[in-house]
C-alpha cells in the first residue's frame, strides 16, 4: 500500500479533519487593522506578524499553515517551527487555545477547529467512522459487529440506515456479521502497487565500485538517516485564481519523496514572507546532520518578478507579494547552512516566469574550525518549470505536465540513473509531449553524481 492510500484512508475516517484544510485560511490585514505586531522583512508586502509565546515573531500565516500541517498528522498541539541562538530547535508547544488567543480567527473557522480537534482527540478513546450517509461520527459500541446504526440517517430518512464499519456502504446482508457485509469487494483489501522501482543492492555496489570517488556520499536506510524535504504548495489566493488541480500535484510528490526516504514537510498557501520563514526555519532543521541531501517543492503561480504568495495581485502594485528564487539558495548555501554543507539540494520550482507562450513555429553539515575556503553557493541542483519569460501549464483534473512527468520518470529510472540524468529525461519528455513549456536548470553547481538508490 502506499503512502497515498493510506492518507486517504485517514481522510476517509476523519472526514471533518479533512475539510478543515479548506477552511482554515487567514487573509492579509494591513498594519494598523490587525492589531497585531508587524515588522518589515525584505518584500513590499505588509503581512501581520504573530509573537508567540516563546518569544518568536512570525508571519500569521505561516503559523497557520505549522498548525494545518500537524493537524494532517492527526495531533492536536504543535511545536514553535523557530530556533534559539544557539541553533536548537525551539519546540515549544501551542494549543488551539494558543492559536485562538493570537490569531483573529473568524466563527467559522472556530467552529470547524473545534469541530474536527474534537473528533480528532475522541478518535483516541472511541470507535467510531464518520457514517457515509451523512459524515457525522458514529460510534461502534459493539466491538464484534461490523453492521453499525447511524441515527441521524434513519430520522432523515425515515428508515433504520445501517453502514460496514469495513467498506463503509451502506449495510447488505445480516445485521450481526463480525467478518464483511454483502458489498461487493468487502473484506478486500486491495493493495496498490508502489510505482517507485527500488533500486538493487547490487547495482548500488557496483555503481560504487566504479565510480564511488565521483559520487555524493549516500547514507544507508536506518532510522538514523534523518533525510527531510520541503514541500511548499499555495493553492487558495486572495487576488488572484485558485490553482485548481495542484492538490494532485501535492499528494503525487508527496508519496514519491516519502518513497524516497524523505520526511516530508507539507506547507500551504503561504505568503512570500512565509516562504521565507518556512525556509529559513528548514535551514536550522537539526536532522540535516544526520541527512546525505534534502528537496525543496515550490508550487504556486508566478510571473517575470518571482514566485507569488498568496495575497499577490498582478493589477495592483500596492498588494505585491512576491517571493524570489534567490532566497532558496540564500538560505541553503554554505554558510546559512552548514549541515548541508557538501550535499546536494535538490530544488523544483512550479511556477509561470511570465506570460508568453514556450513554443513557436519553425520550418520543418556542521562549521568546523581551521577548514580551508569554499564557495557560499554549491551542491545545488535547480529544476524550473518553465524558461523565463513563459508560462507553466497545469490541468485541473491532473495537476502540472511539471510535477506529474518528474514523478512518473524518477518512479521509472531513479532507480538506476543519477539526479542529472533524471532532469535530462524530463526535458526528453517535454520535448517530446509538451512543445509549449520546456523546463530549465539552473544555478546547478553539482560538482558529483547524486544517486537516490531508492529503498536502499
Amino acid at each position: 500500500m502506499t503512502e497515498d492510500d493510506n492518507f486517504d484512508e485517514h481522510l476517509e475516517e476523519d472526514g471533518a479533519i479533512a475539510r478543515v484544510f479548506q477552511h482554515l485560511n487567514v487573509h492579509k490585514q494591513h498594519i494598523g487593522e490587525s492589531g497585531l505586531n508587524s515588522e518589515a522583512w525584505p518584500s513590499n508586502e505588509r503581512v501581520d506578524f504573530v509573537a508567540l509565546p516563546c518569544g518568536h515573531r512570525m508571519p500569521t500565516d505561516y503559523v497557520v499553515a505549522w498548525f494545518k500541517y500537524y493537524l494532517k498528522q492527526k495531533k492536536t498541539e504543535f511545536s514553535c517551527p523557530g530556533f534559539n541562538v544557539q541553533g536548537k530547535s525551539c519546540s515549544v508547544n501551542l494549543s488551539y487555545q494558543d492559536i485562538c488567543h493570537l490569531i483573529p480567527l473568524t466563527d467559522k473557522q472556530r467552529e470547524f477547529l473545534e469541530e474536527n480537534l474534537a473528533a480528532l482527540a475522541a478518535r483516541r478513546l472511541f470507535d467510531f467512522k464518520a457514517c457515509p450517509g451523512c459524515q457525522s461520527h458514529v460510534e461502534r459500541r459493539d466491538q464484534g459487529n461490523l453492521c453499525v446504526h447511524c441515527p441521524i440517517c434513519t430520522a432523515n430518512l425515515k428508515r433504520n440506515y445501517y453502514f460496514c464499519w469495513n467498506c463503509r456502504g451502506e449495510w447488505k446482508g445480516p445485521a450481526d456479521n463480525s467478518v464483511r457485509c454483502d458489498n461487493n469487494g468487502c473484506g478486500q483489501r486491495v493493495r496498490t502497487a508502489d510505482p517507485l522501482i527500488p533500486c538493487k543492492p547490487e547495482f548500488k555496489k557496483k555503481v560504487l565500485q566504479e565510480k564511488g570517488n565521483d559520487i555524493y556520499p549516500i547514507k544507508d536506510k536506518s532510522t538514523a538517516r534523518k533525510r527531510l524535504a520541503l514541500l511548499i504548495n499555495n493553492v487558495e489566493f486572495k487576488n488572484l485564481n485558485d490553482r485548481t488541480g495542484a492538490d494532485k500535484d501535492e499528494l503525487s510528490m508527496e508519496v514519491l519523496l516519502k518513497g524516497l526516504g524523505y520526511t516530508v514537510i507539507t506547507l500551504r498557501d503561504l505568503s512570500a514572507q512565509g516562504m521565507l520563514a518556512a525556509m529559513r526555519d528548514f535551514a536550522q532543521r537539526e536532522e540535516h546532520a544526520e541527512s546525505d541531501s534534502c528537496f525543496v517543492v515550490l508550487m504556486s503561480h508566478g510571473d517575470a518578478s518571482g514566485i507569488c504568495g498568496v495575497f499577490d495581485s498582478f493589477e495592483n502594485e500596492d498588494e505585491e507579494d512576491v517571493f524570489q528564487a534567490d532566497e532558496i539558495f540564500n538560505c541553503l548555501n554554505t554558510p546559512n547552512c552548514a549541515r548541508l554543507r557538501d550535499k546536494p539540494k535538490i530544488i523544483l520550482i512550479q511556477a509561470c516566469r511570465g506570460d508568453k507562450e514556450g513554443s513557436v513555429d519553425v520550418q520543418d553539515a556542521v562549521p568546523r574550525r581551521n577548514r580551508a575556503k569554499e564557495h557560499r553557493e554549491k551542491d545545488f541542483s535547480c529544476l524550473r518549470s518553465c524558461t523565463p519569460d513563459t508560462v507553466s501549464y497545469r490541468s485541473e483534473e491532473n495537476g502540472s505536465h511539471f510535477i506529474q512527468d518528474i514523478v512518473k520518470i524518477f518512479n521509472q529510472h531513479a532507480h538506476q540513473d543519477d539526479i542529472e540524468e533524471l532532469f535530462r529525461k524530463v526535458l526528453k519528455k517535454f520535448k517530446m509531449s509538451h512543445p509549449d513549456q520546456m523546463p530549465c536548470k539552473e544555478r546547478t553547481t553539482l560538482s558529483k553524481r547524486f544517486y537516490l538508490f531508492p529503498g536502499l
